[in-house]
C-alpha cells in the first residue's frame, strides 16, 4: 500500500520492549499543530534554541485516561532536519503501554478532518510511518543520496568496529563520490563519441574504437575493484561464514554450543540428532563469525537423508572457514577423508574432539592431506583446547586470503547487482567494437552504463528501486 508523501507521519524510533527512555518521531507539515493541542510547557518556560532547533520540557496530557506524562520535546524546523520537513521528537519513558496510549492520542489529534485556525479551514492527515519512510523522505527531499540512505541501515546493523567504519564511510558520501567520478569519465567519453557522429561523413575520427575500448577497460577495472571483483573476499555484515562439518556424533553441536557460550543446538548421545543447519553469530577478538552447525554426513539412503546431506554440502560450498570435526576416539575412515577432500575452501581446521576419551586419532596418524592444515585437540566435556581453537580460527583468518580490515566502501546486494549489470554492458560494447559496431549504438550503450551507475547514487530511480531499498528498514528510521 502506497501513502502520500505529503502526509505527516509518526513512529516509535527506539527498539521495542521496555526501556528507560523512548522516542516518538513525527515529520510533516502538520506536526507542530498536532503537538500544540496536547503539549503544555513547564511553568518555567525554559527553552533551548539554536539555528532552527529548539527543545523544551513539559507535559503531554491524556484527557481520556486522566494521565499527565512528563516529556522532553525537540523541534527541528524545515529544512534543518533529517527529512527536511518539520520534525518533532518526543522523549519520554519507555513503557510500551504508555507509548501505545501516546501514539493513539497523537493519531487522533492529527486525524481531525477540519480545524478552525485564524478563520481558515485546515485539513490534517497524520499516520503511522512505513518502514524506512523517514530516511526515504530524506532522500526524496535531497538531504542524502540513495547510497547514503542504504548506508543508514548498514550503520544500524553493524556488529563490529570494522563494519561500523565501513558503513559510516558510505554515510559520509564516499561511495557516491566514487561513483560520480566514474560516471563523469563515462559522460565525457559519451560526449566525444556523440560528437564524432556529426563528423562521420567528413572522415574525421574524434575518438577511435581502440580508444573507446581502452577507456571502457579502465572503467571496468575501477568498478571491479570497488565492488570486490578480483580482490580477496571482504567481511560484510553477515560475518565470516564458518561451518562445522563432520561425521554424526563427532561432537559438532556440542562444540557449536561451546563456541556460542550458550545452548542453541540440541545435544544427545543418539547418532544424527542434528537434522538441519543452525546458525548464530560469534564475536572473536572483534571479528564477527557466522557459525553454522550442520547435520552429520552419512551414507544412509532415503529422501530425508538425501535432503540433509545436500543441505550440509550446500553450507560447505559457501564456507569461508571449515571446522572439520573428528571423534578422536574412533579411527578416521576413507569416507571421512573423501568428505574432507571435497571441501573447496582453503581455510580448513581439523578439530580432533573428545580428547577426554581414549584416543585412536592423533596428529601423527592423520592422512597427509589433513596434516597440511592446522590441527586442534578439544574436549567439550572438560573445555580443554577451546581457547586454542578460538585463537586458531582467528589466526587462520588473519593469515589467509580473507580481508577483515575496514574498507572505505561497502556495497549492498542491490548495488552489487547494478554494478554487475554495468560491467556486463561494458563487455558487450567491447565485443561489439571488435565486430565494427557503429558509434551511434556505442553512444546508446554508454548511456545505459551511466544510467546503471545512476541507480547506485539515486540519479536514476524508480518506485521499484525505492521499494527494494527501504523494505529492509524498520519502522521509525
Amino acid at each position: 500500500m502506497s501513502f502520500g508523501i505529503n502526509d505527516s507521519i509518526l513512529a516509535i524510533s527506539t527498539p521495542s520492549g521496555q526501556s528507560l527512555r523512548a522516542i516518538i518521531r513525527l515529520s510533516g507539515k502538520d506536526v507542530f499543530n498536532c503537538l500544540r493541542s496536547i503539549f503544555v510547557p513547564d511553568a518555567t518556560g525554559e527553552k533551548i534554541s539554536n539555528e532552527g532547533f529548539s527543545s523544551c520540557h513539559g507535559i503531554l496530557s491524556l484527557e481520556k485516561e486522566n494521565v499527565r506524562i512528563p516529556v522532553s520535546v525537540y523541534i527541528m524546523k524545515s529544512p534543518n532536519s533529517y527529512t527536511r520537513e518539520d520534525v518533532v521528537e518526543i522523549h519520554t519513558f519507555g513503557s510500551p503501554p504508555l507509548l501505545e496510549m501516546l501514539m493513539k492520542m497523537l493519531l487522533s489529534s492529527g486525524r481531525e478532518n477540519t480545524n478552525r485556525e485564524d478563520n481558515n479551514e485546515v485539513s490534517r492527515n497524520i499516520r503511522i510511518a512505513e518502514p524506512g519512510e523517514f530516511t526515504k523522505r530524506a532522500f526524496l527531499n535531497g538531504r542524502i543520496s540513495l547510497a547514503e540512505a542504504e548506508s543508514v541501515m548498514h550503520v544500524i546493523r553493524s556488529q563490529t568496529d570494522s563494519e561500523l567504519l565501513m558503513s559510516v564511510s558510505n554515510l559520509k558520501g564516499k561511495l557516491t563520490e566514487l561513483m560520480h567520478g566514474i560516471q563523469g569519465g563515462l559522460m565525457d567519453l559519451c560526449a566525444r563519441v556523440e560528437a564524432s557522429i556529426d563528423f562521420y561523413d567528413q572522415d574525421i575520427e574524434l575518438v577511435s574504437s581502440g580508444e573507446i575500448k581502452k577507456e571502457l577497460e579502465r572503467v571496468k577495472e575501477k568498478l571491479s575493484l570497488v565492488s570486490g571483483g578480483g580482490q580477496k573476499p571482504k567481511i560484510f555484515h553477515h560475518g565470516i561464514n564458518t561451518v562445522l562439518i563432520g561425521w554424526p556424533n563427532a561432537g559438532k553441536s556440542s562444540l557449536f554450543n561451546k563456541l556460542l557460550n550458550r545452548s542453541k543446538a540440541i545435544v544427545t548421545p543418539v547418532h544424527g540428532t542434528t537434522r538441519d543447519t543452525l546458525e548464530a553469530d560469534v564475536l572473536l577478538d572483534g571479528i564477527n563469525f557466522r557459525m553454522k552447525d550442520t547435520a552429520g554426513v552419512t551414507c544412509s539412503e532415503g529422501e530425508l537423508e538425501s535432503l540433509i546431506v545436500r543441505k550440509t554440502y550446500s553450507s560447505m560450498d559457501d564456507a569461508q572457514v571449515v571446522l572439520f570435526v573428528i571423534d578422536g576416539s574412533v579411527d578416521v575412515c576413507d569416507r571421512q577423508i573423501a568428505l574432507f577432500d571435497s571441501i573447496t575452501t582453503k581455510n580448513k581446521i581439523i578439530v580432533i574432539n573428545k580428547t577426554d576419551l581414549k584416543q585412536n586419532v592423533c596428529h601423527e596418524n592423520l592422512p597427509l592431506q589433513m596434516n597440511a592444515f592446522p590441527v586442534v585437540k578439544t574436549s567439550v566435556l572438560t573445555g580443554d583446547g577451546l581457547d586454542t581453537l578460538k585463537k586458531t580460527i582467528i589466526s587462520e583468518i588473519l593469515e589467509s586470503n580473507v580481508d577483515v580490515s575496514a574498507s572505505e566502501i561497502v556495497f549492498t546486494v542491490r548495488q552489487e547487482i547494478v554494478i554487475g549489470k554495468a560491467i556486463e554492458i561494458i563487455e558487450e560494447i567491447s565485443d561489439s567494437l571488435v565486430g565494427g559496431m557503429s558509434h551511434e549504438l556505442v553512444a546508446i550503450d554508454l548511456r545505459r552504463i551511466v544510467d546503471a551507475i545512476g541507480e547506485v547514487t539515486g540519479e536514476v530511480v524508480t518506485e521499484d528501486i525505492l521499494d527494494i531499498v527501504f523494505s529492509t528498514f524498520c519502522i521509525g528510521k
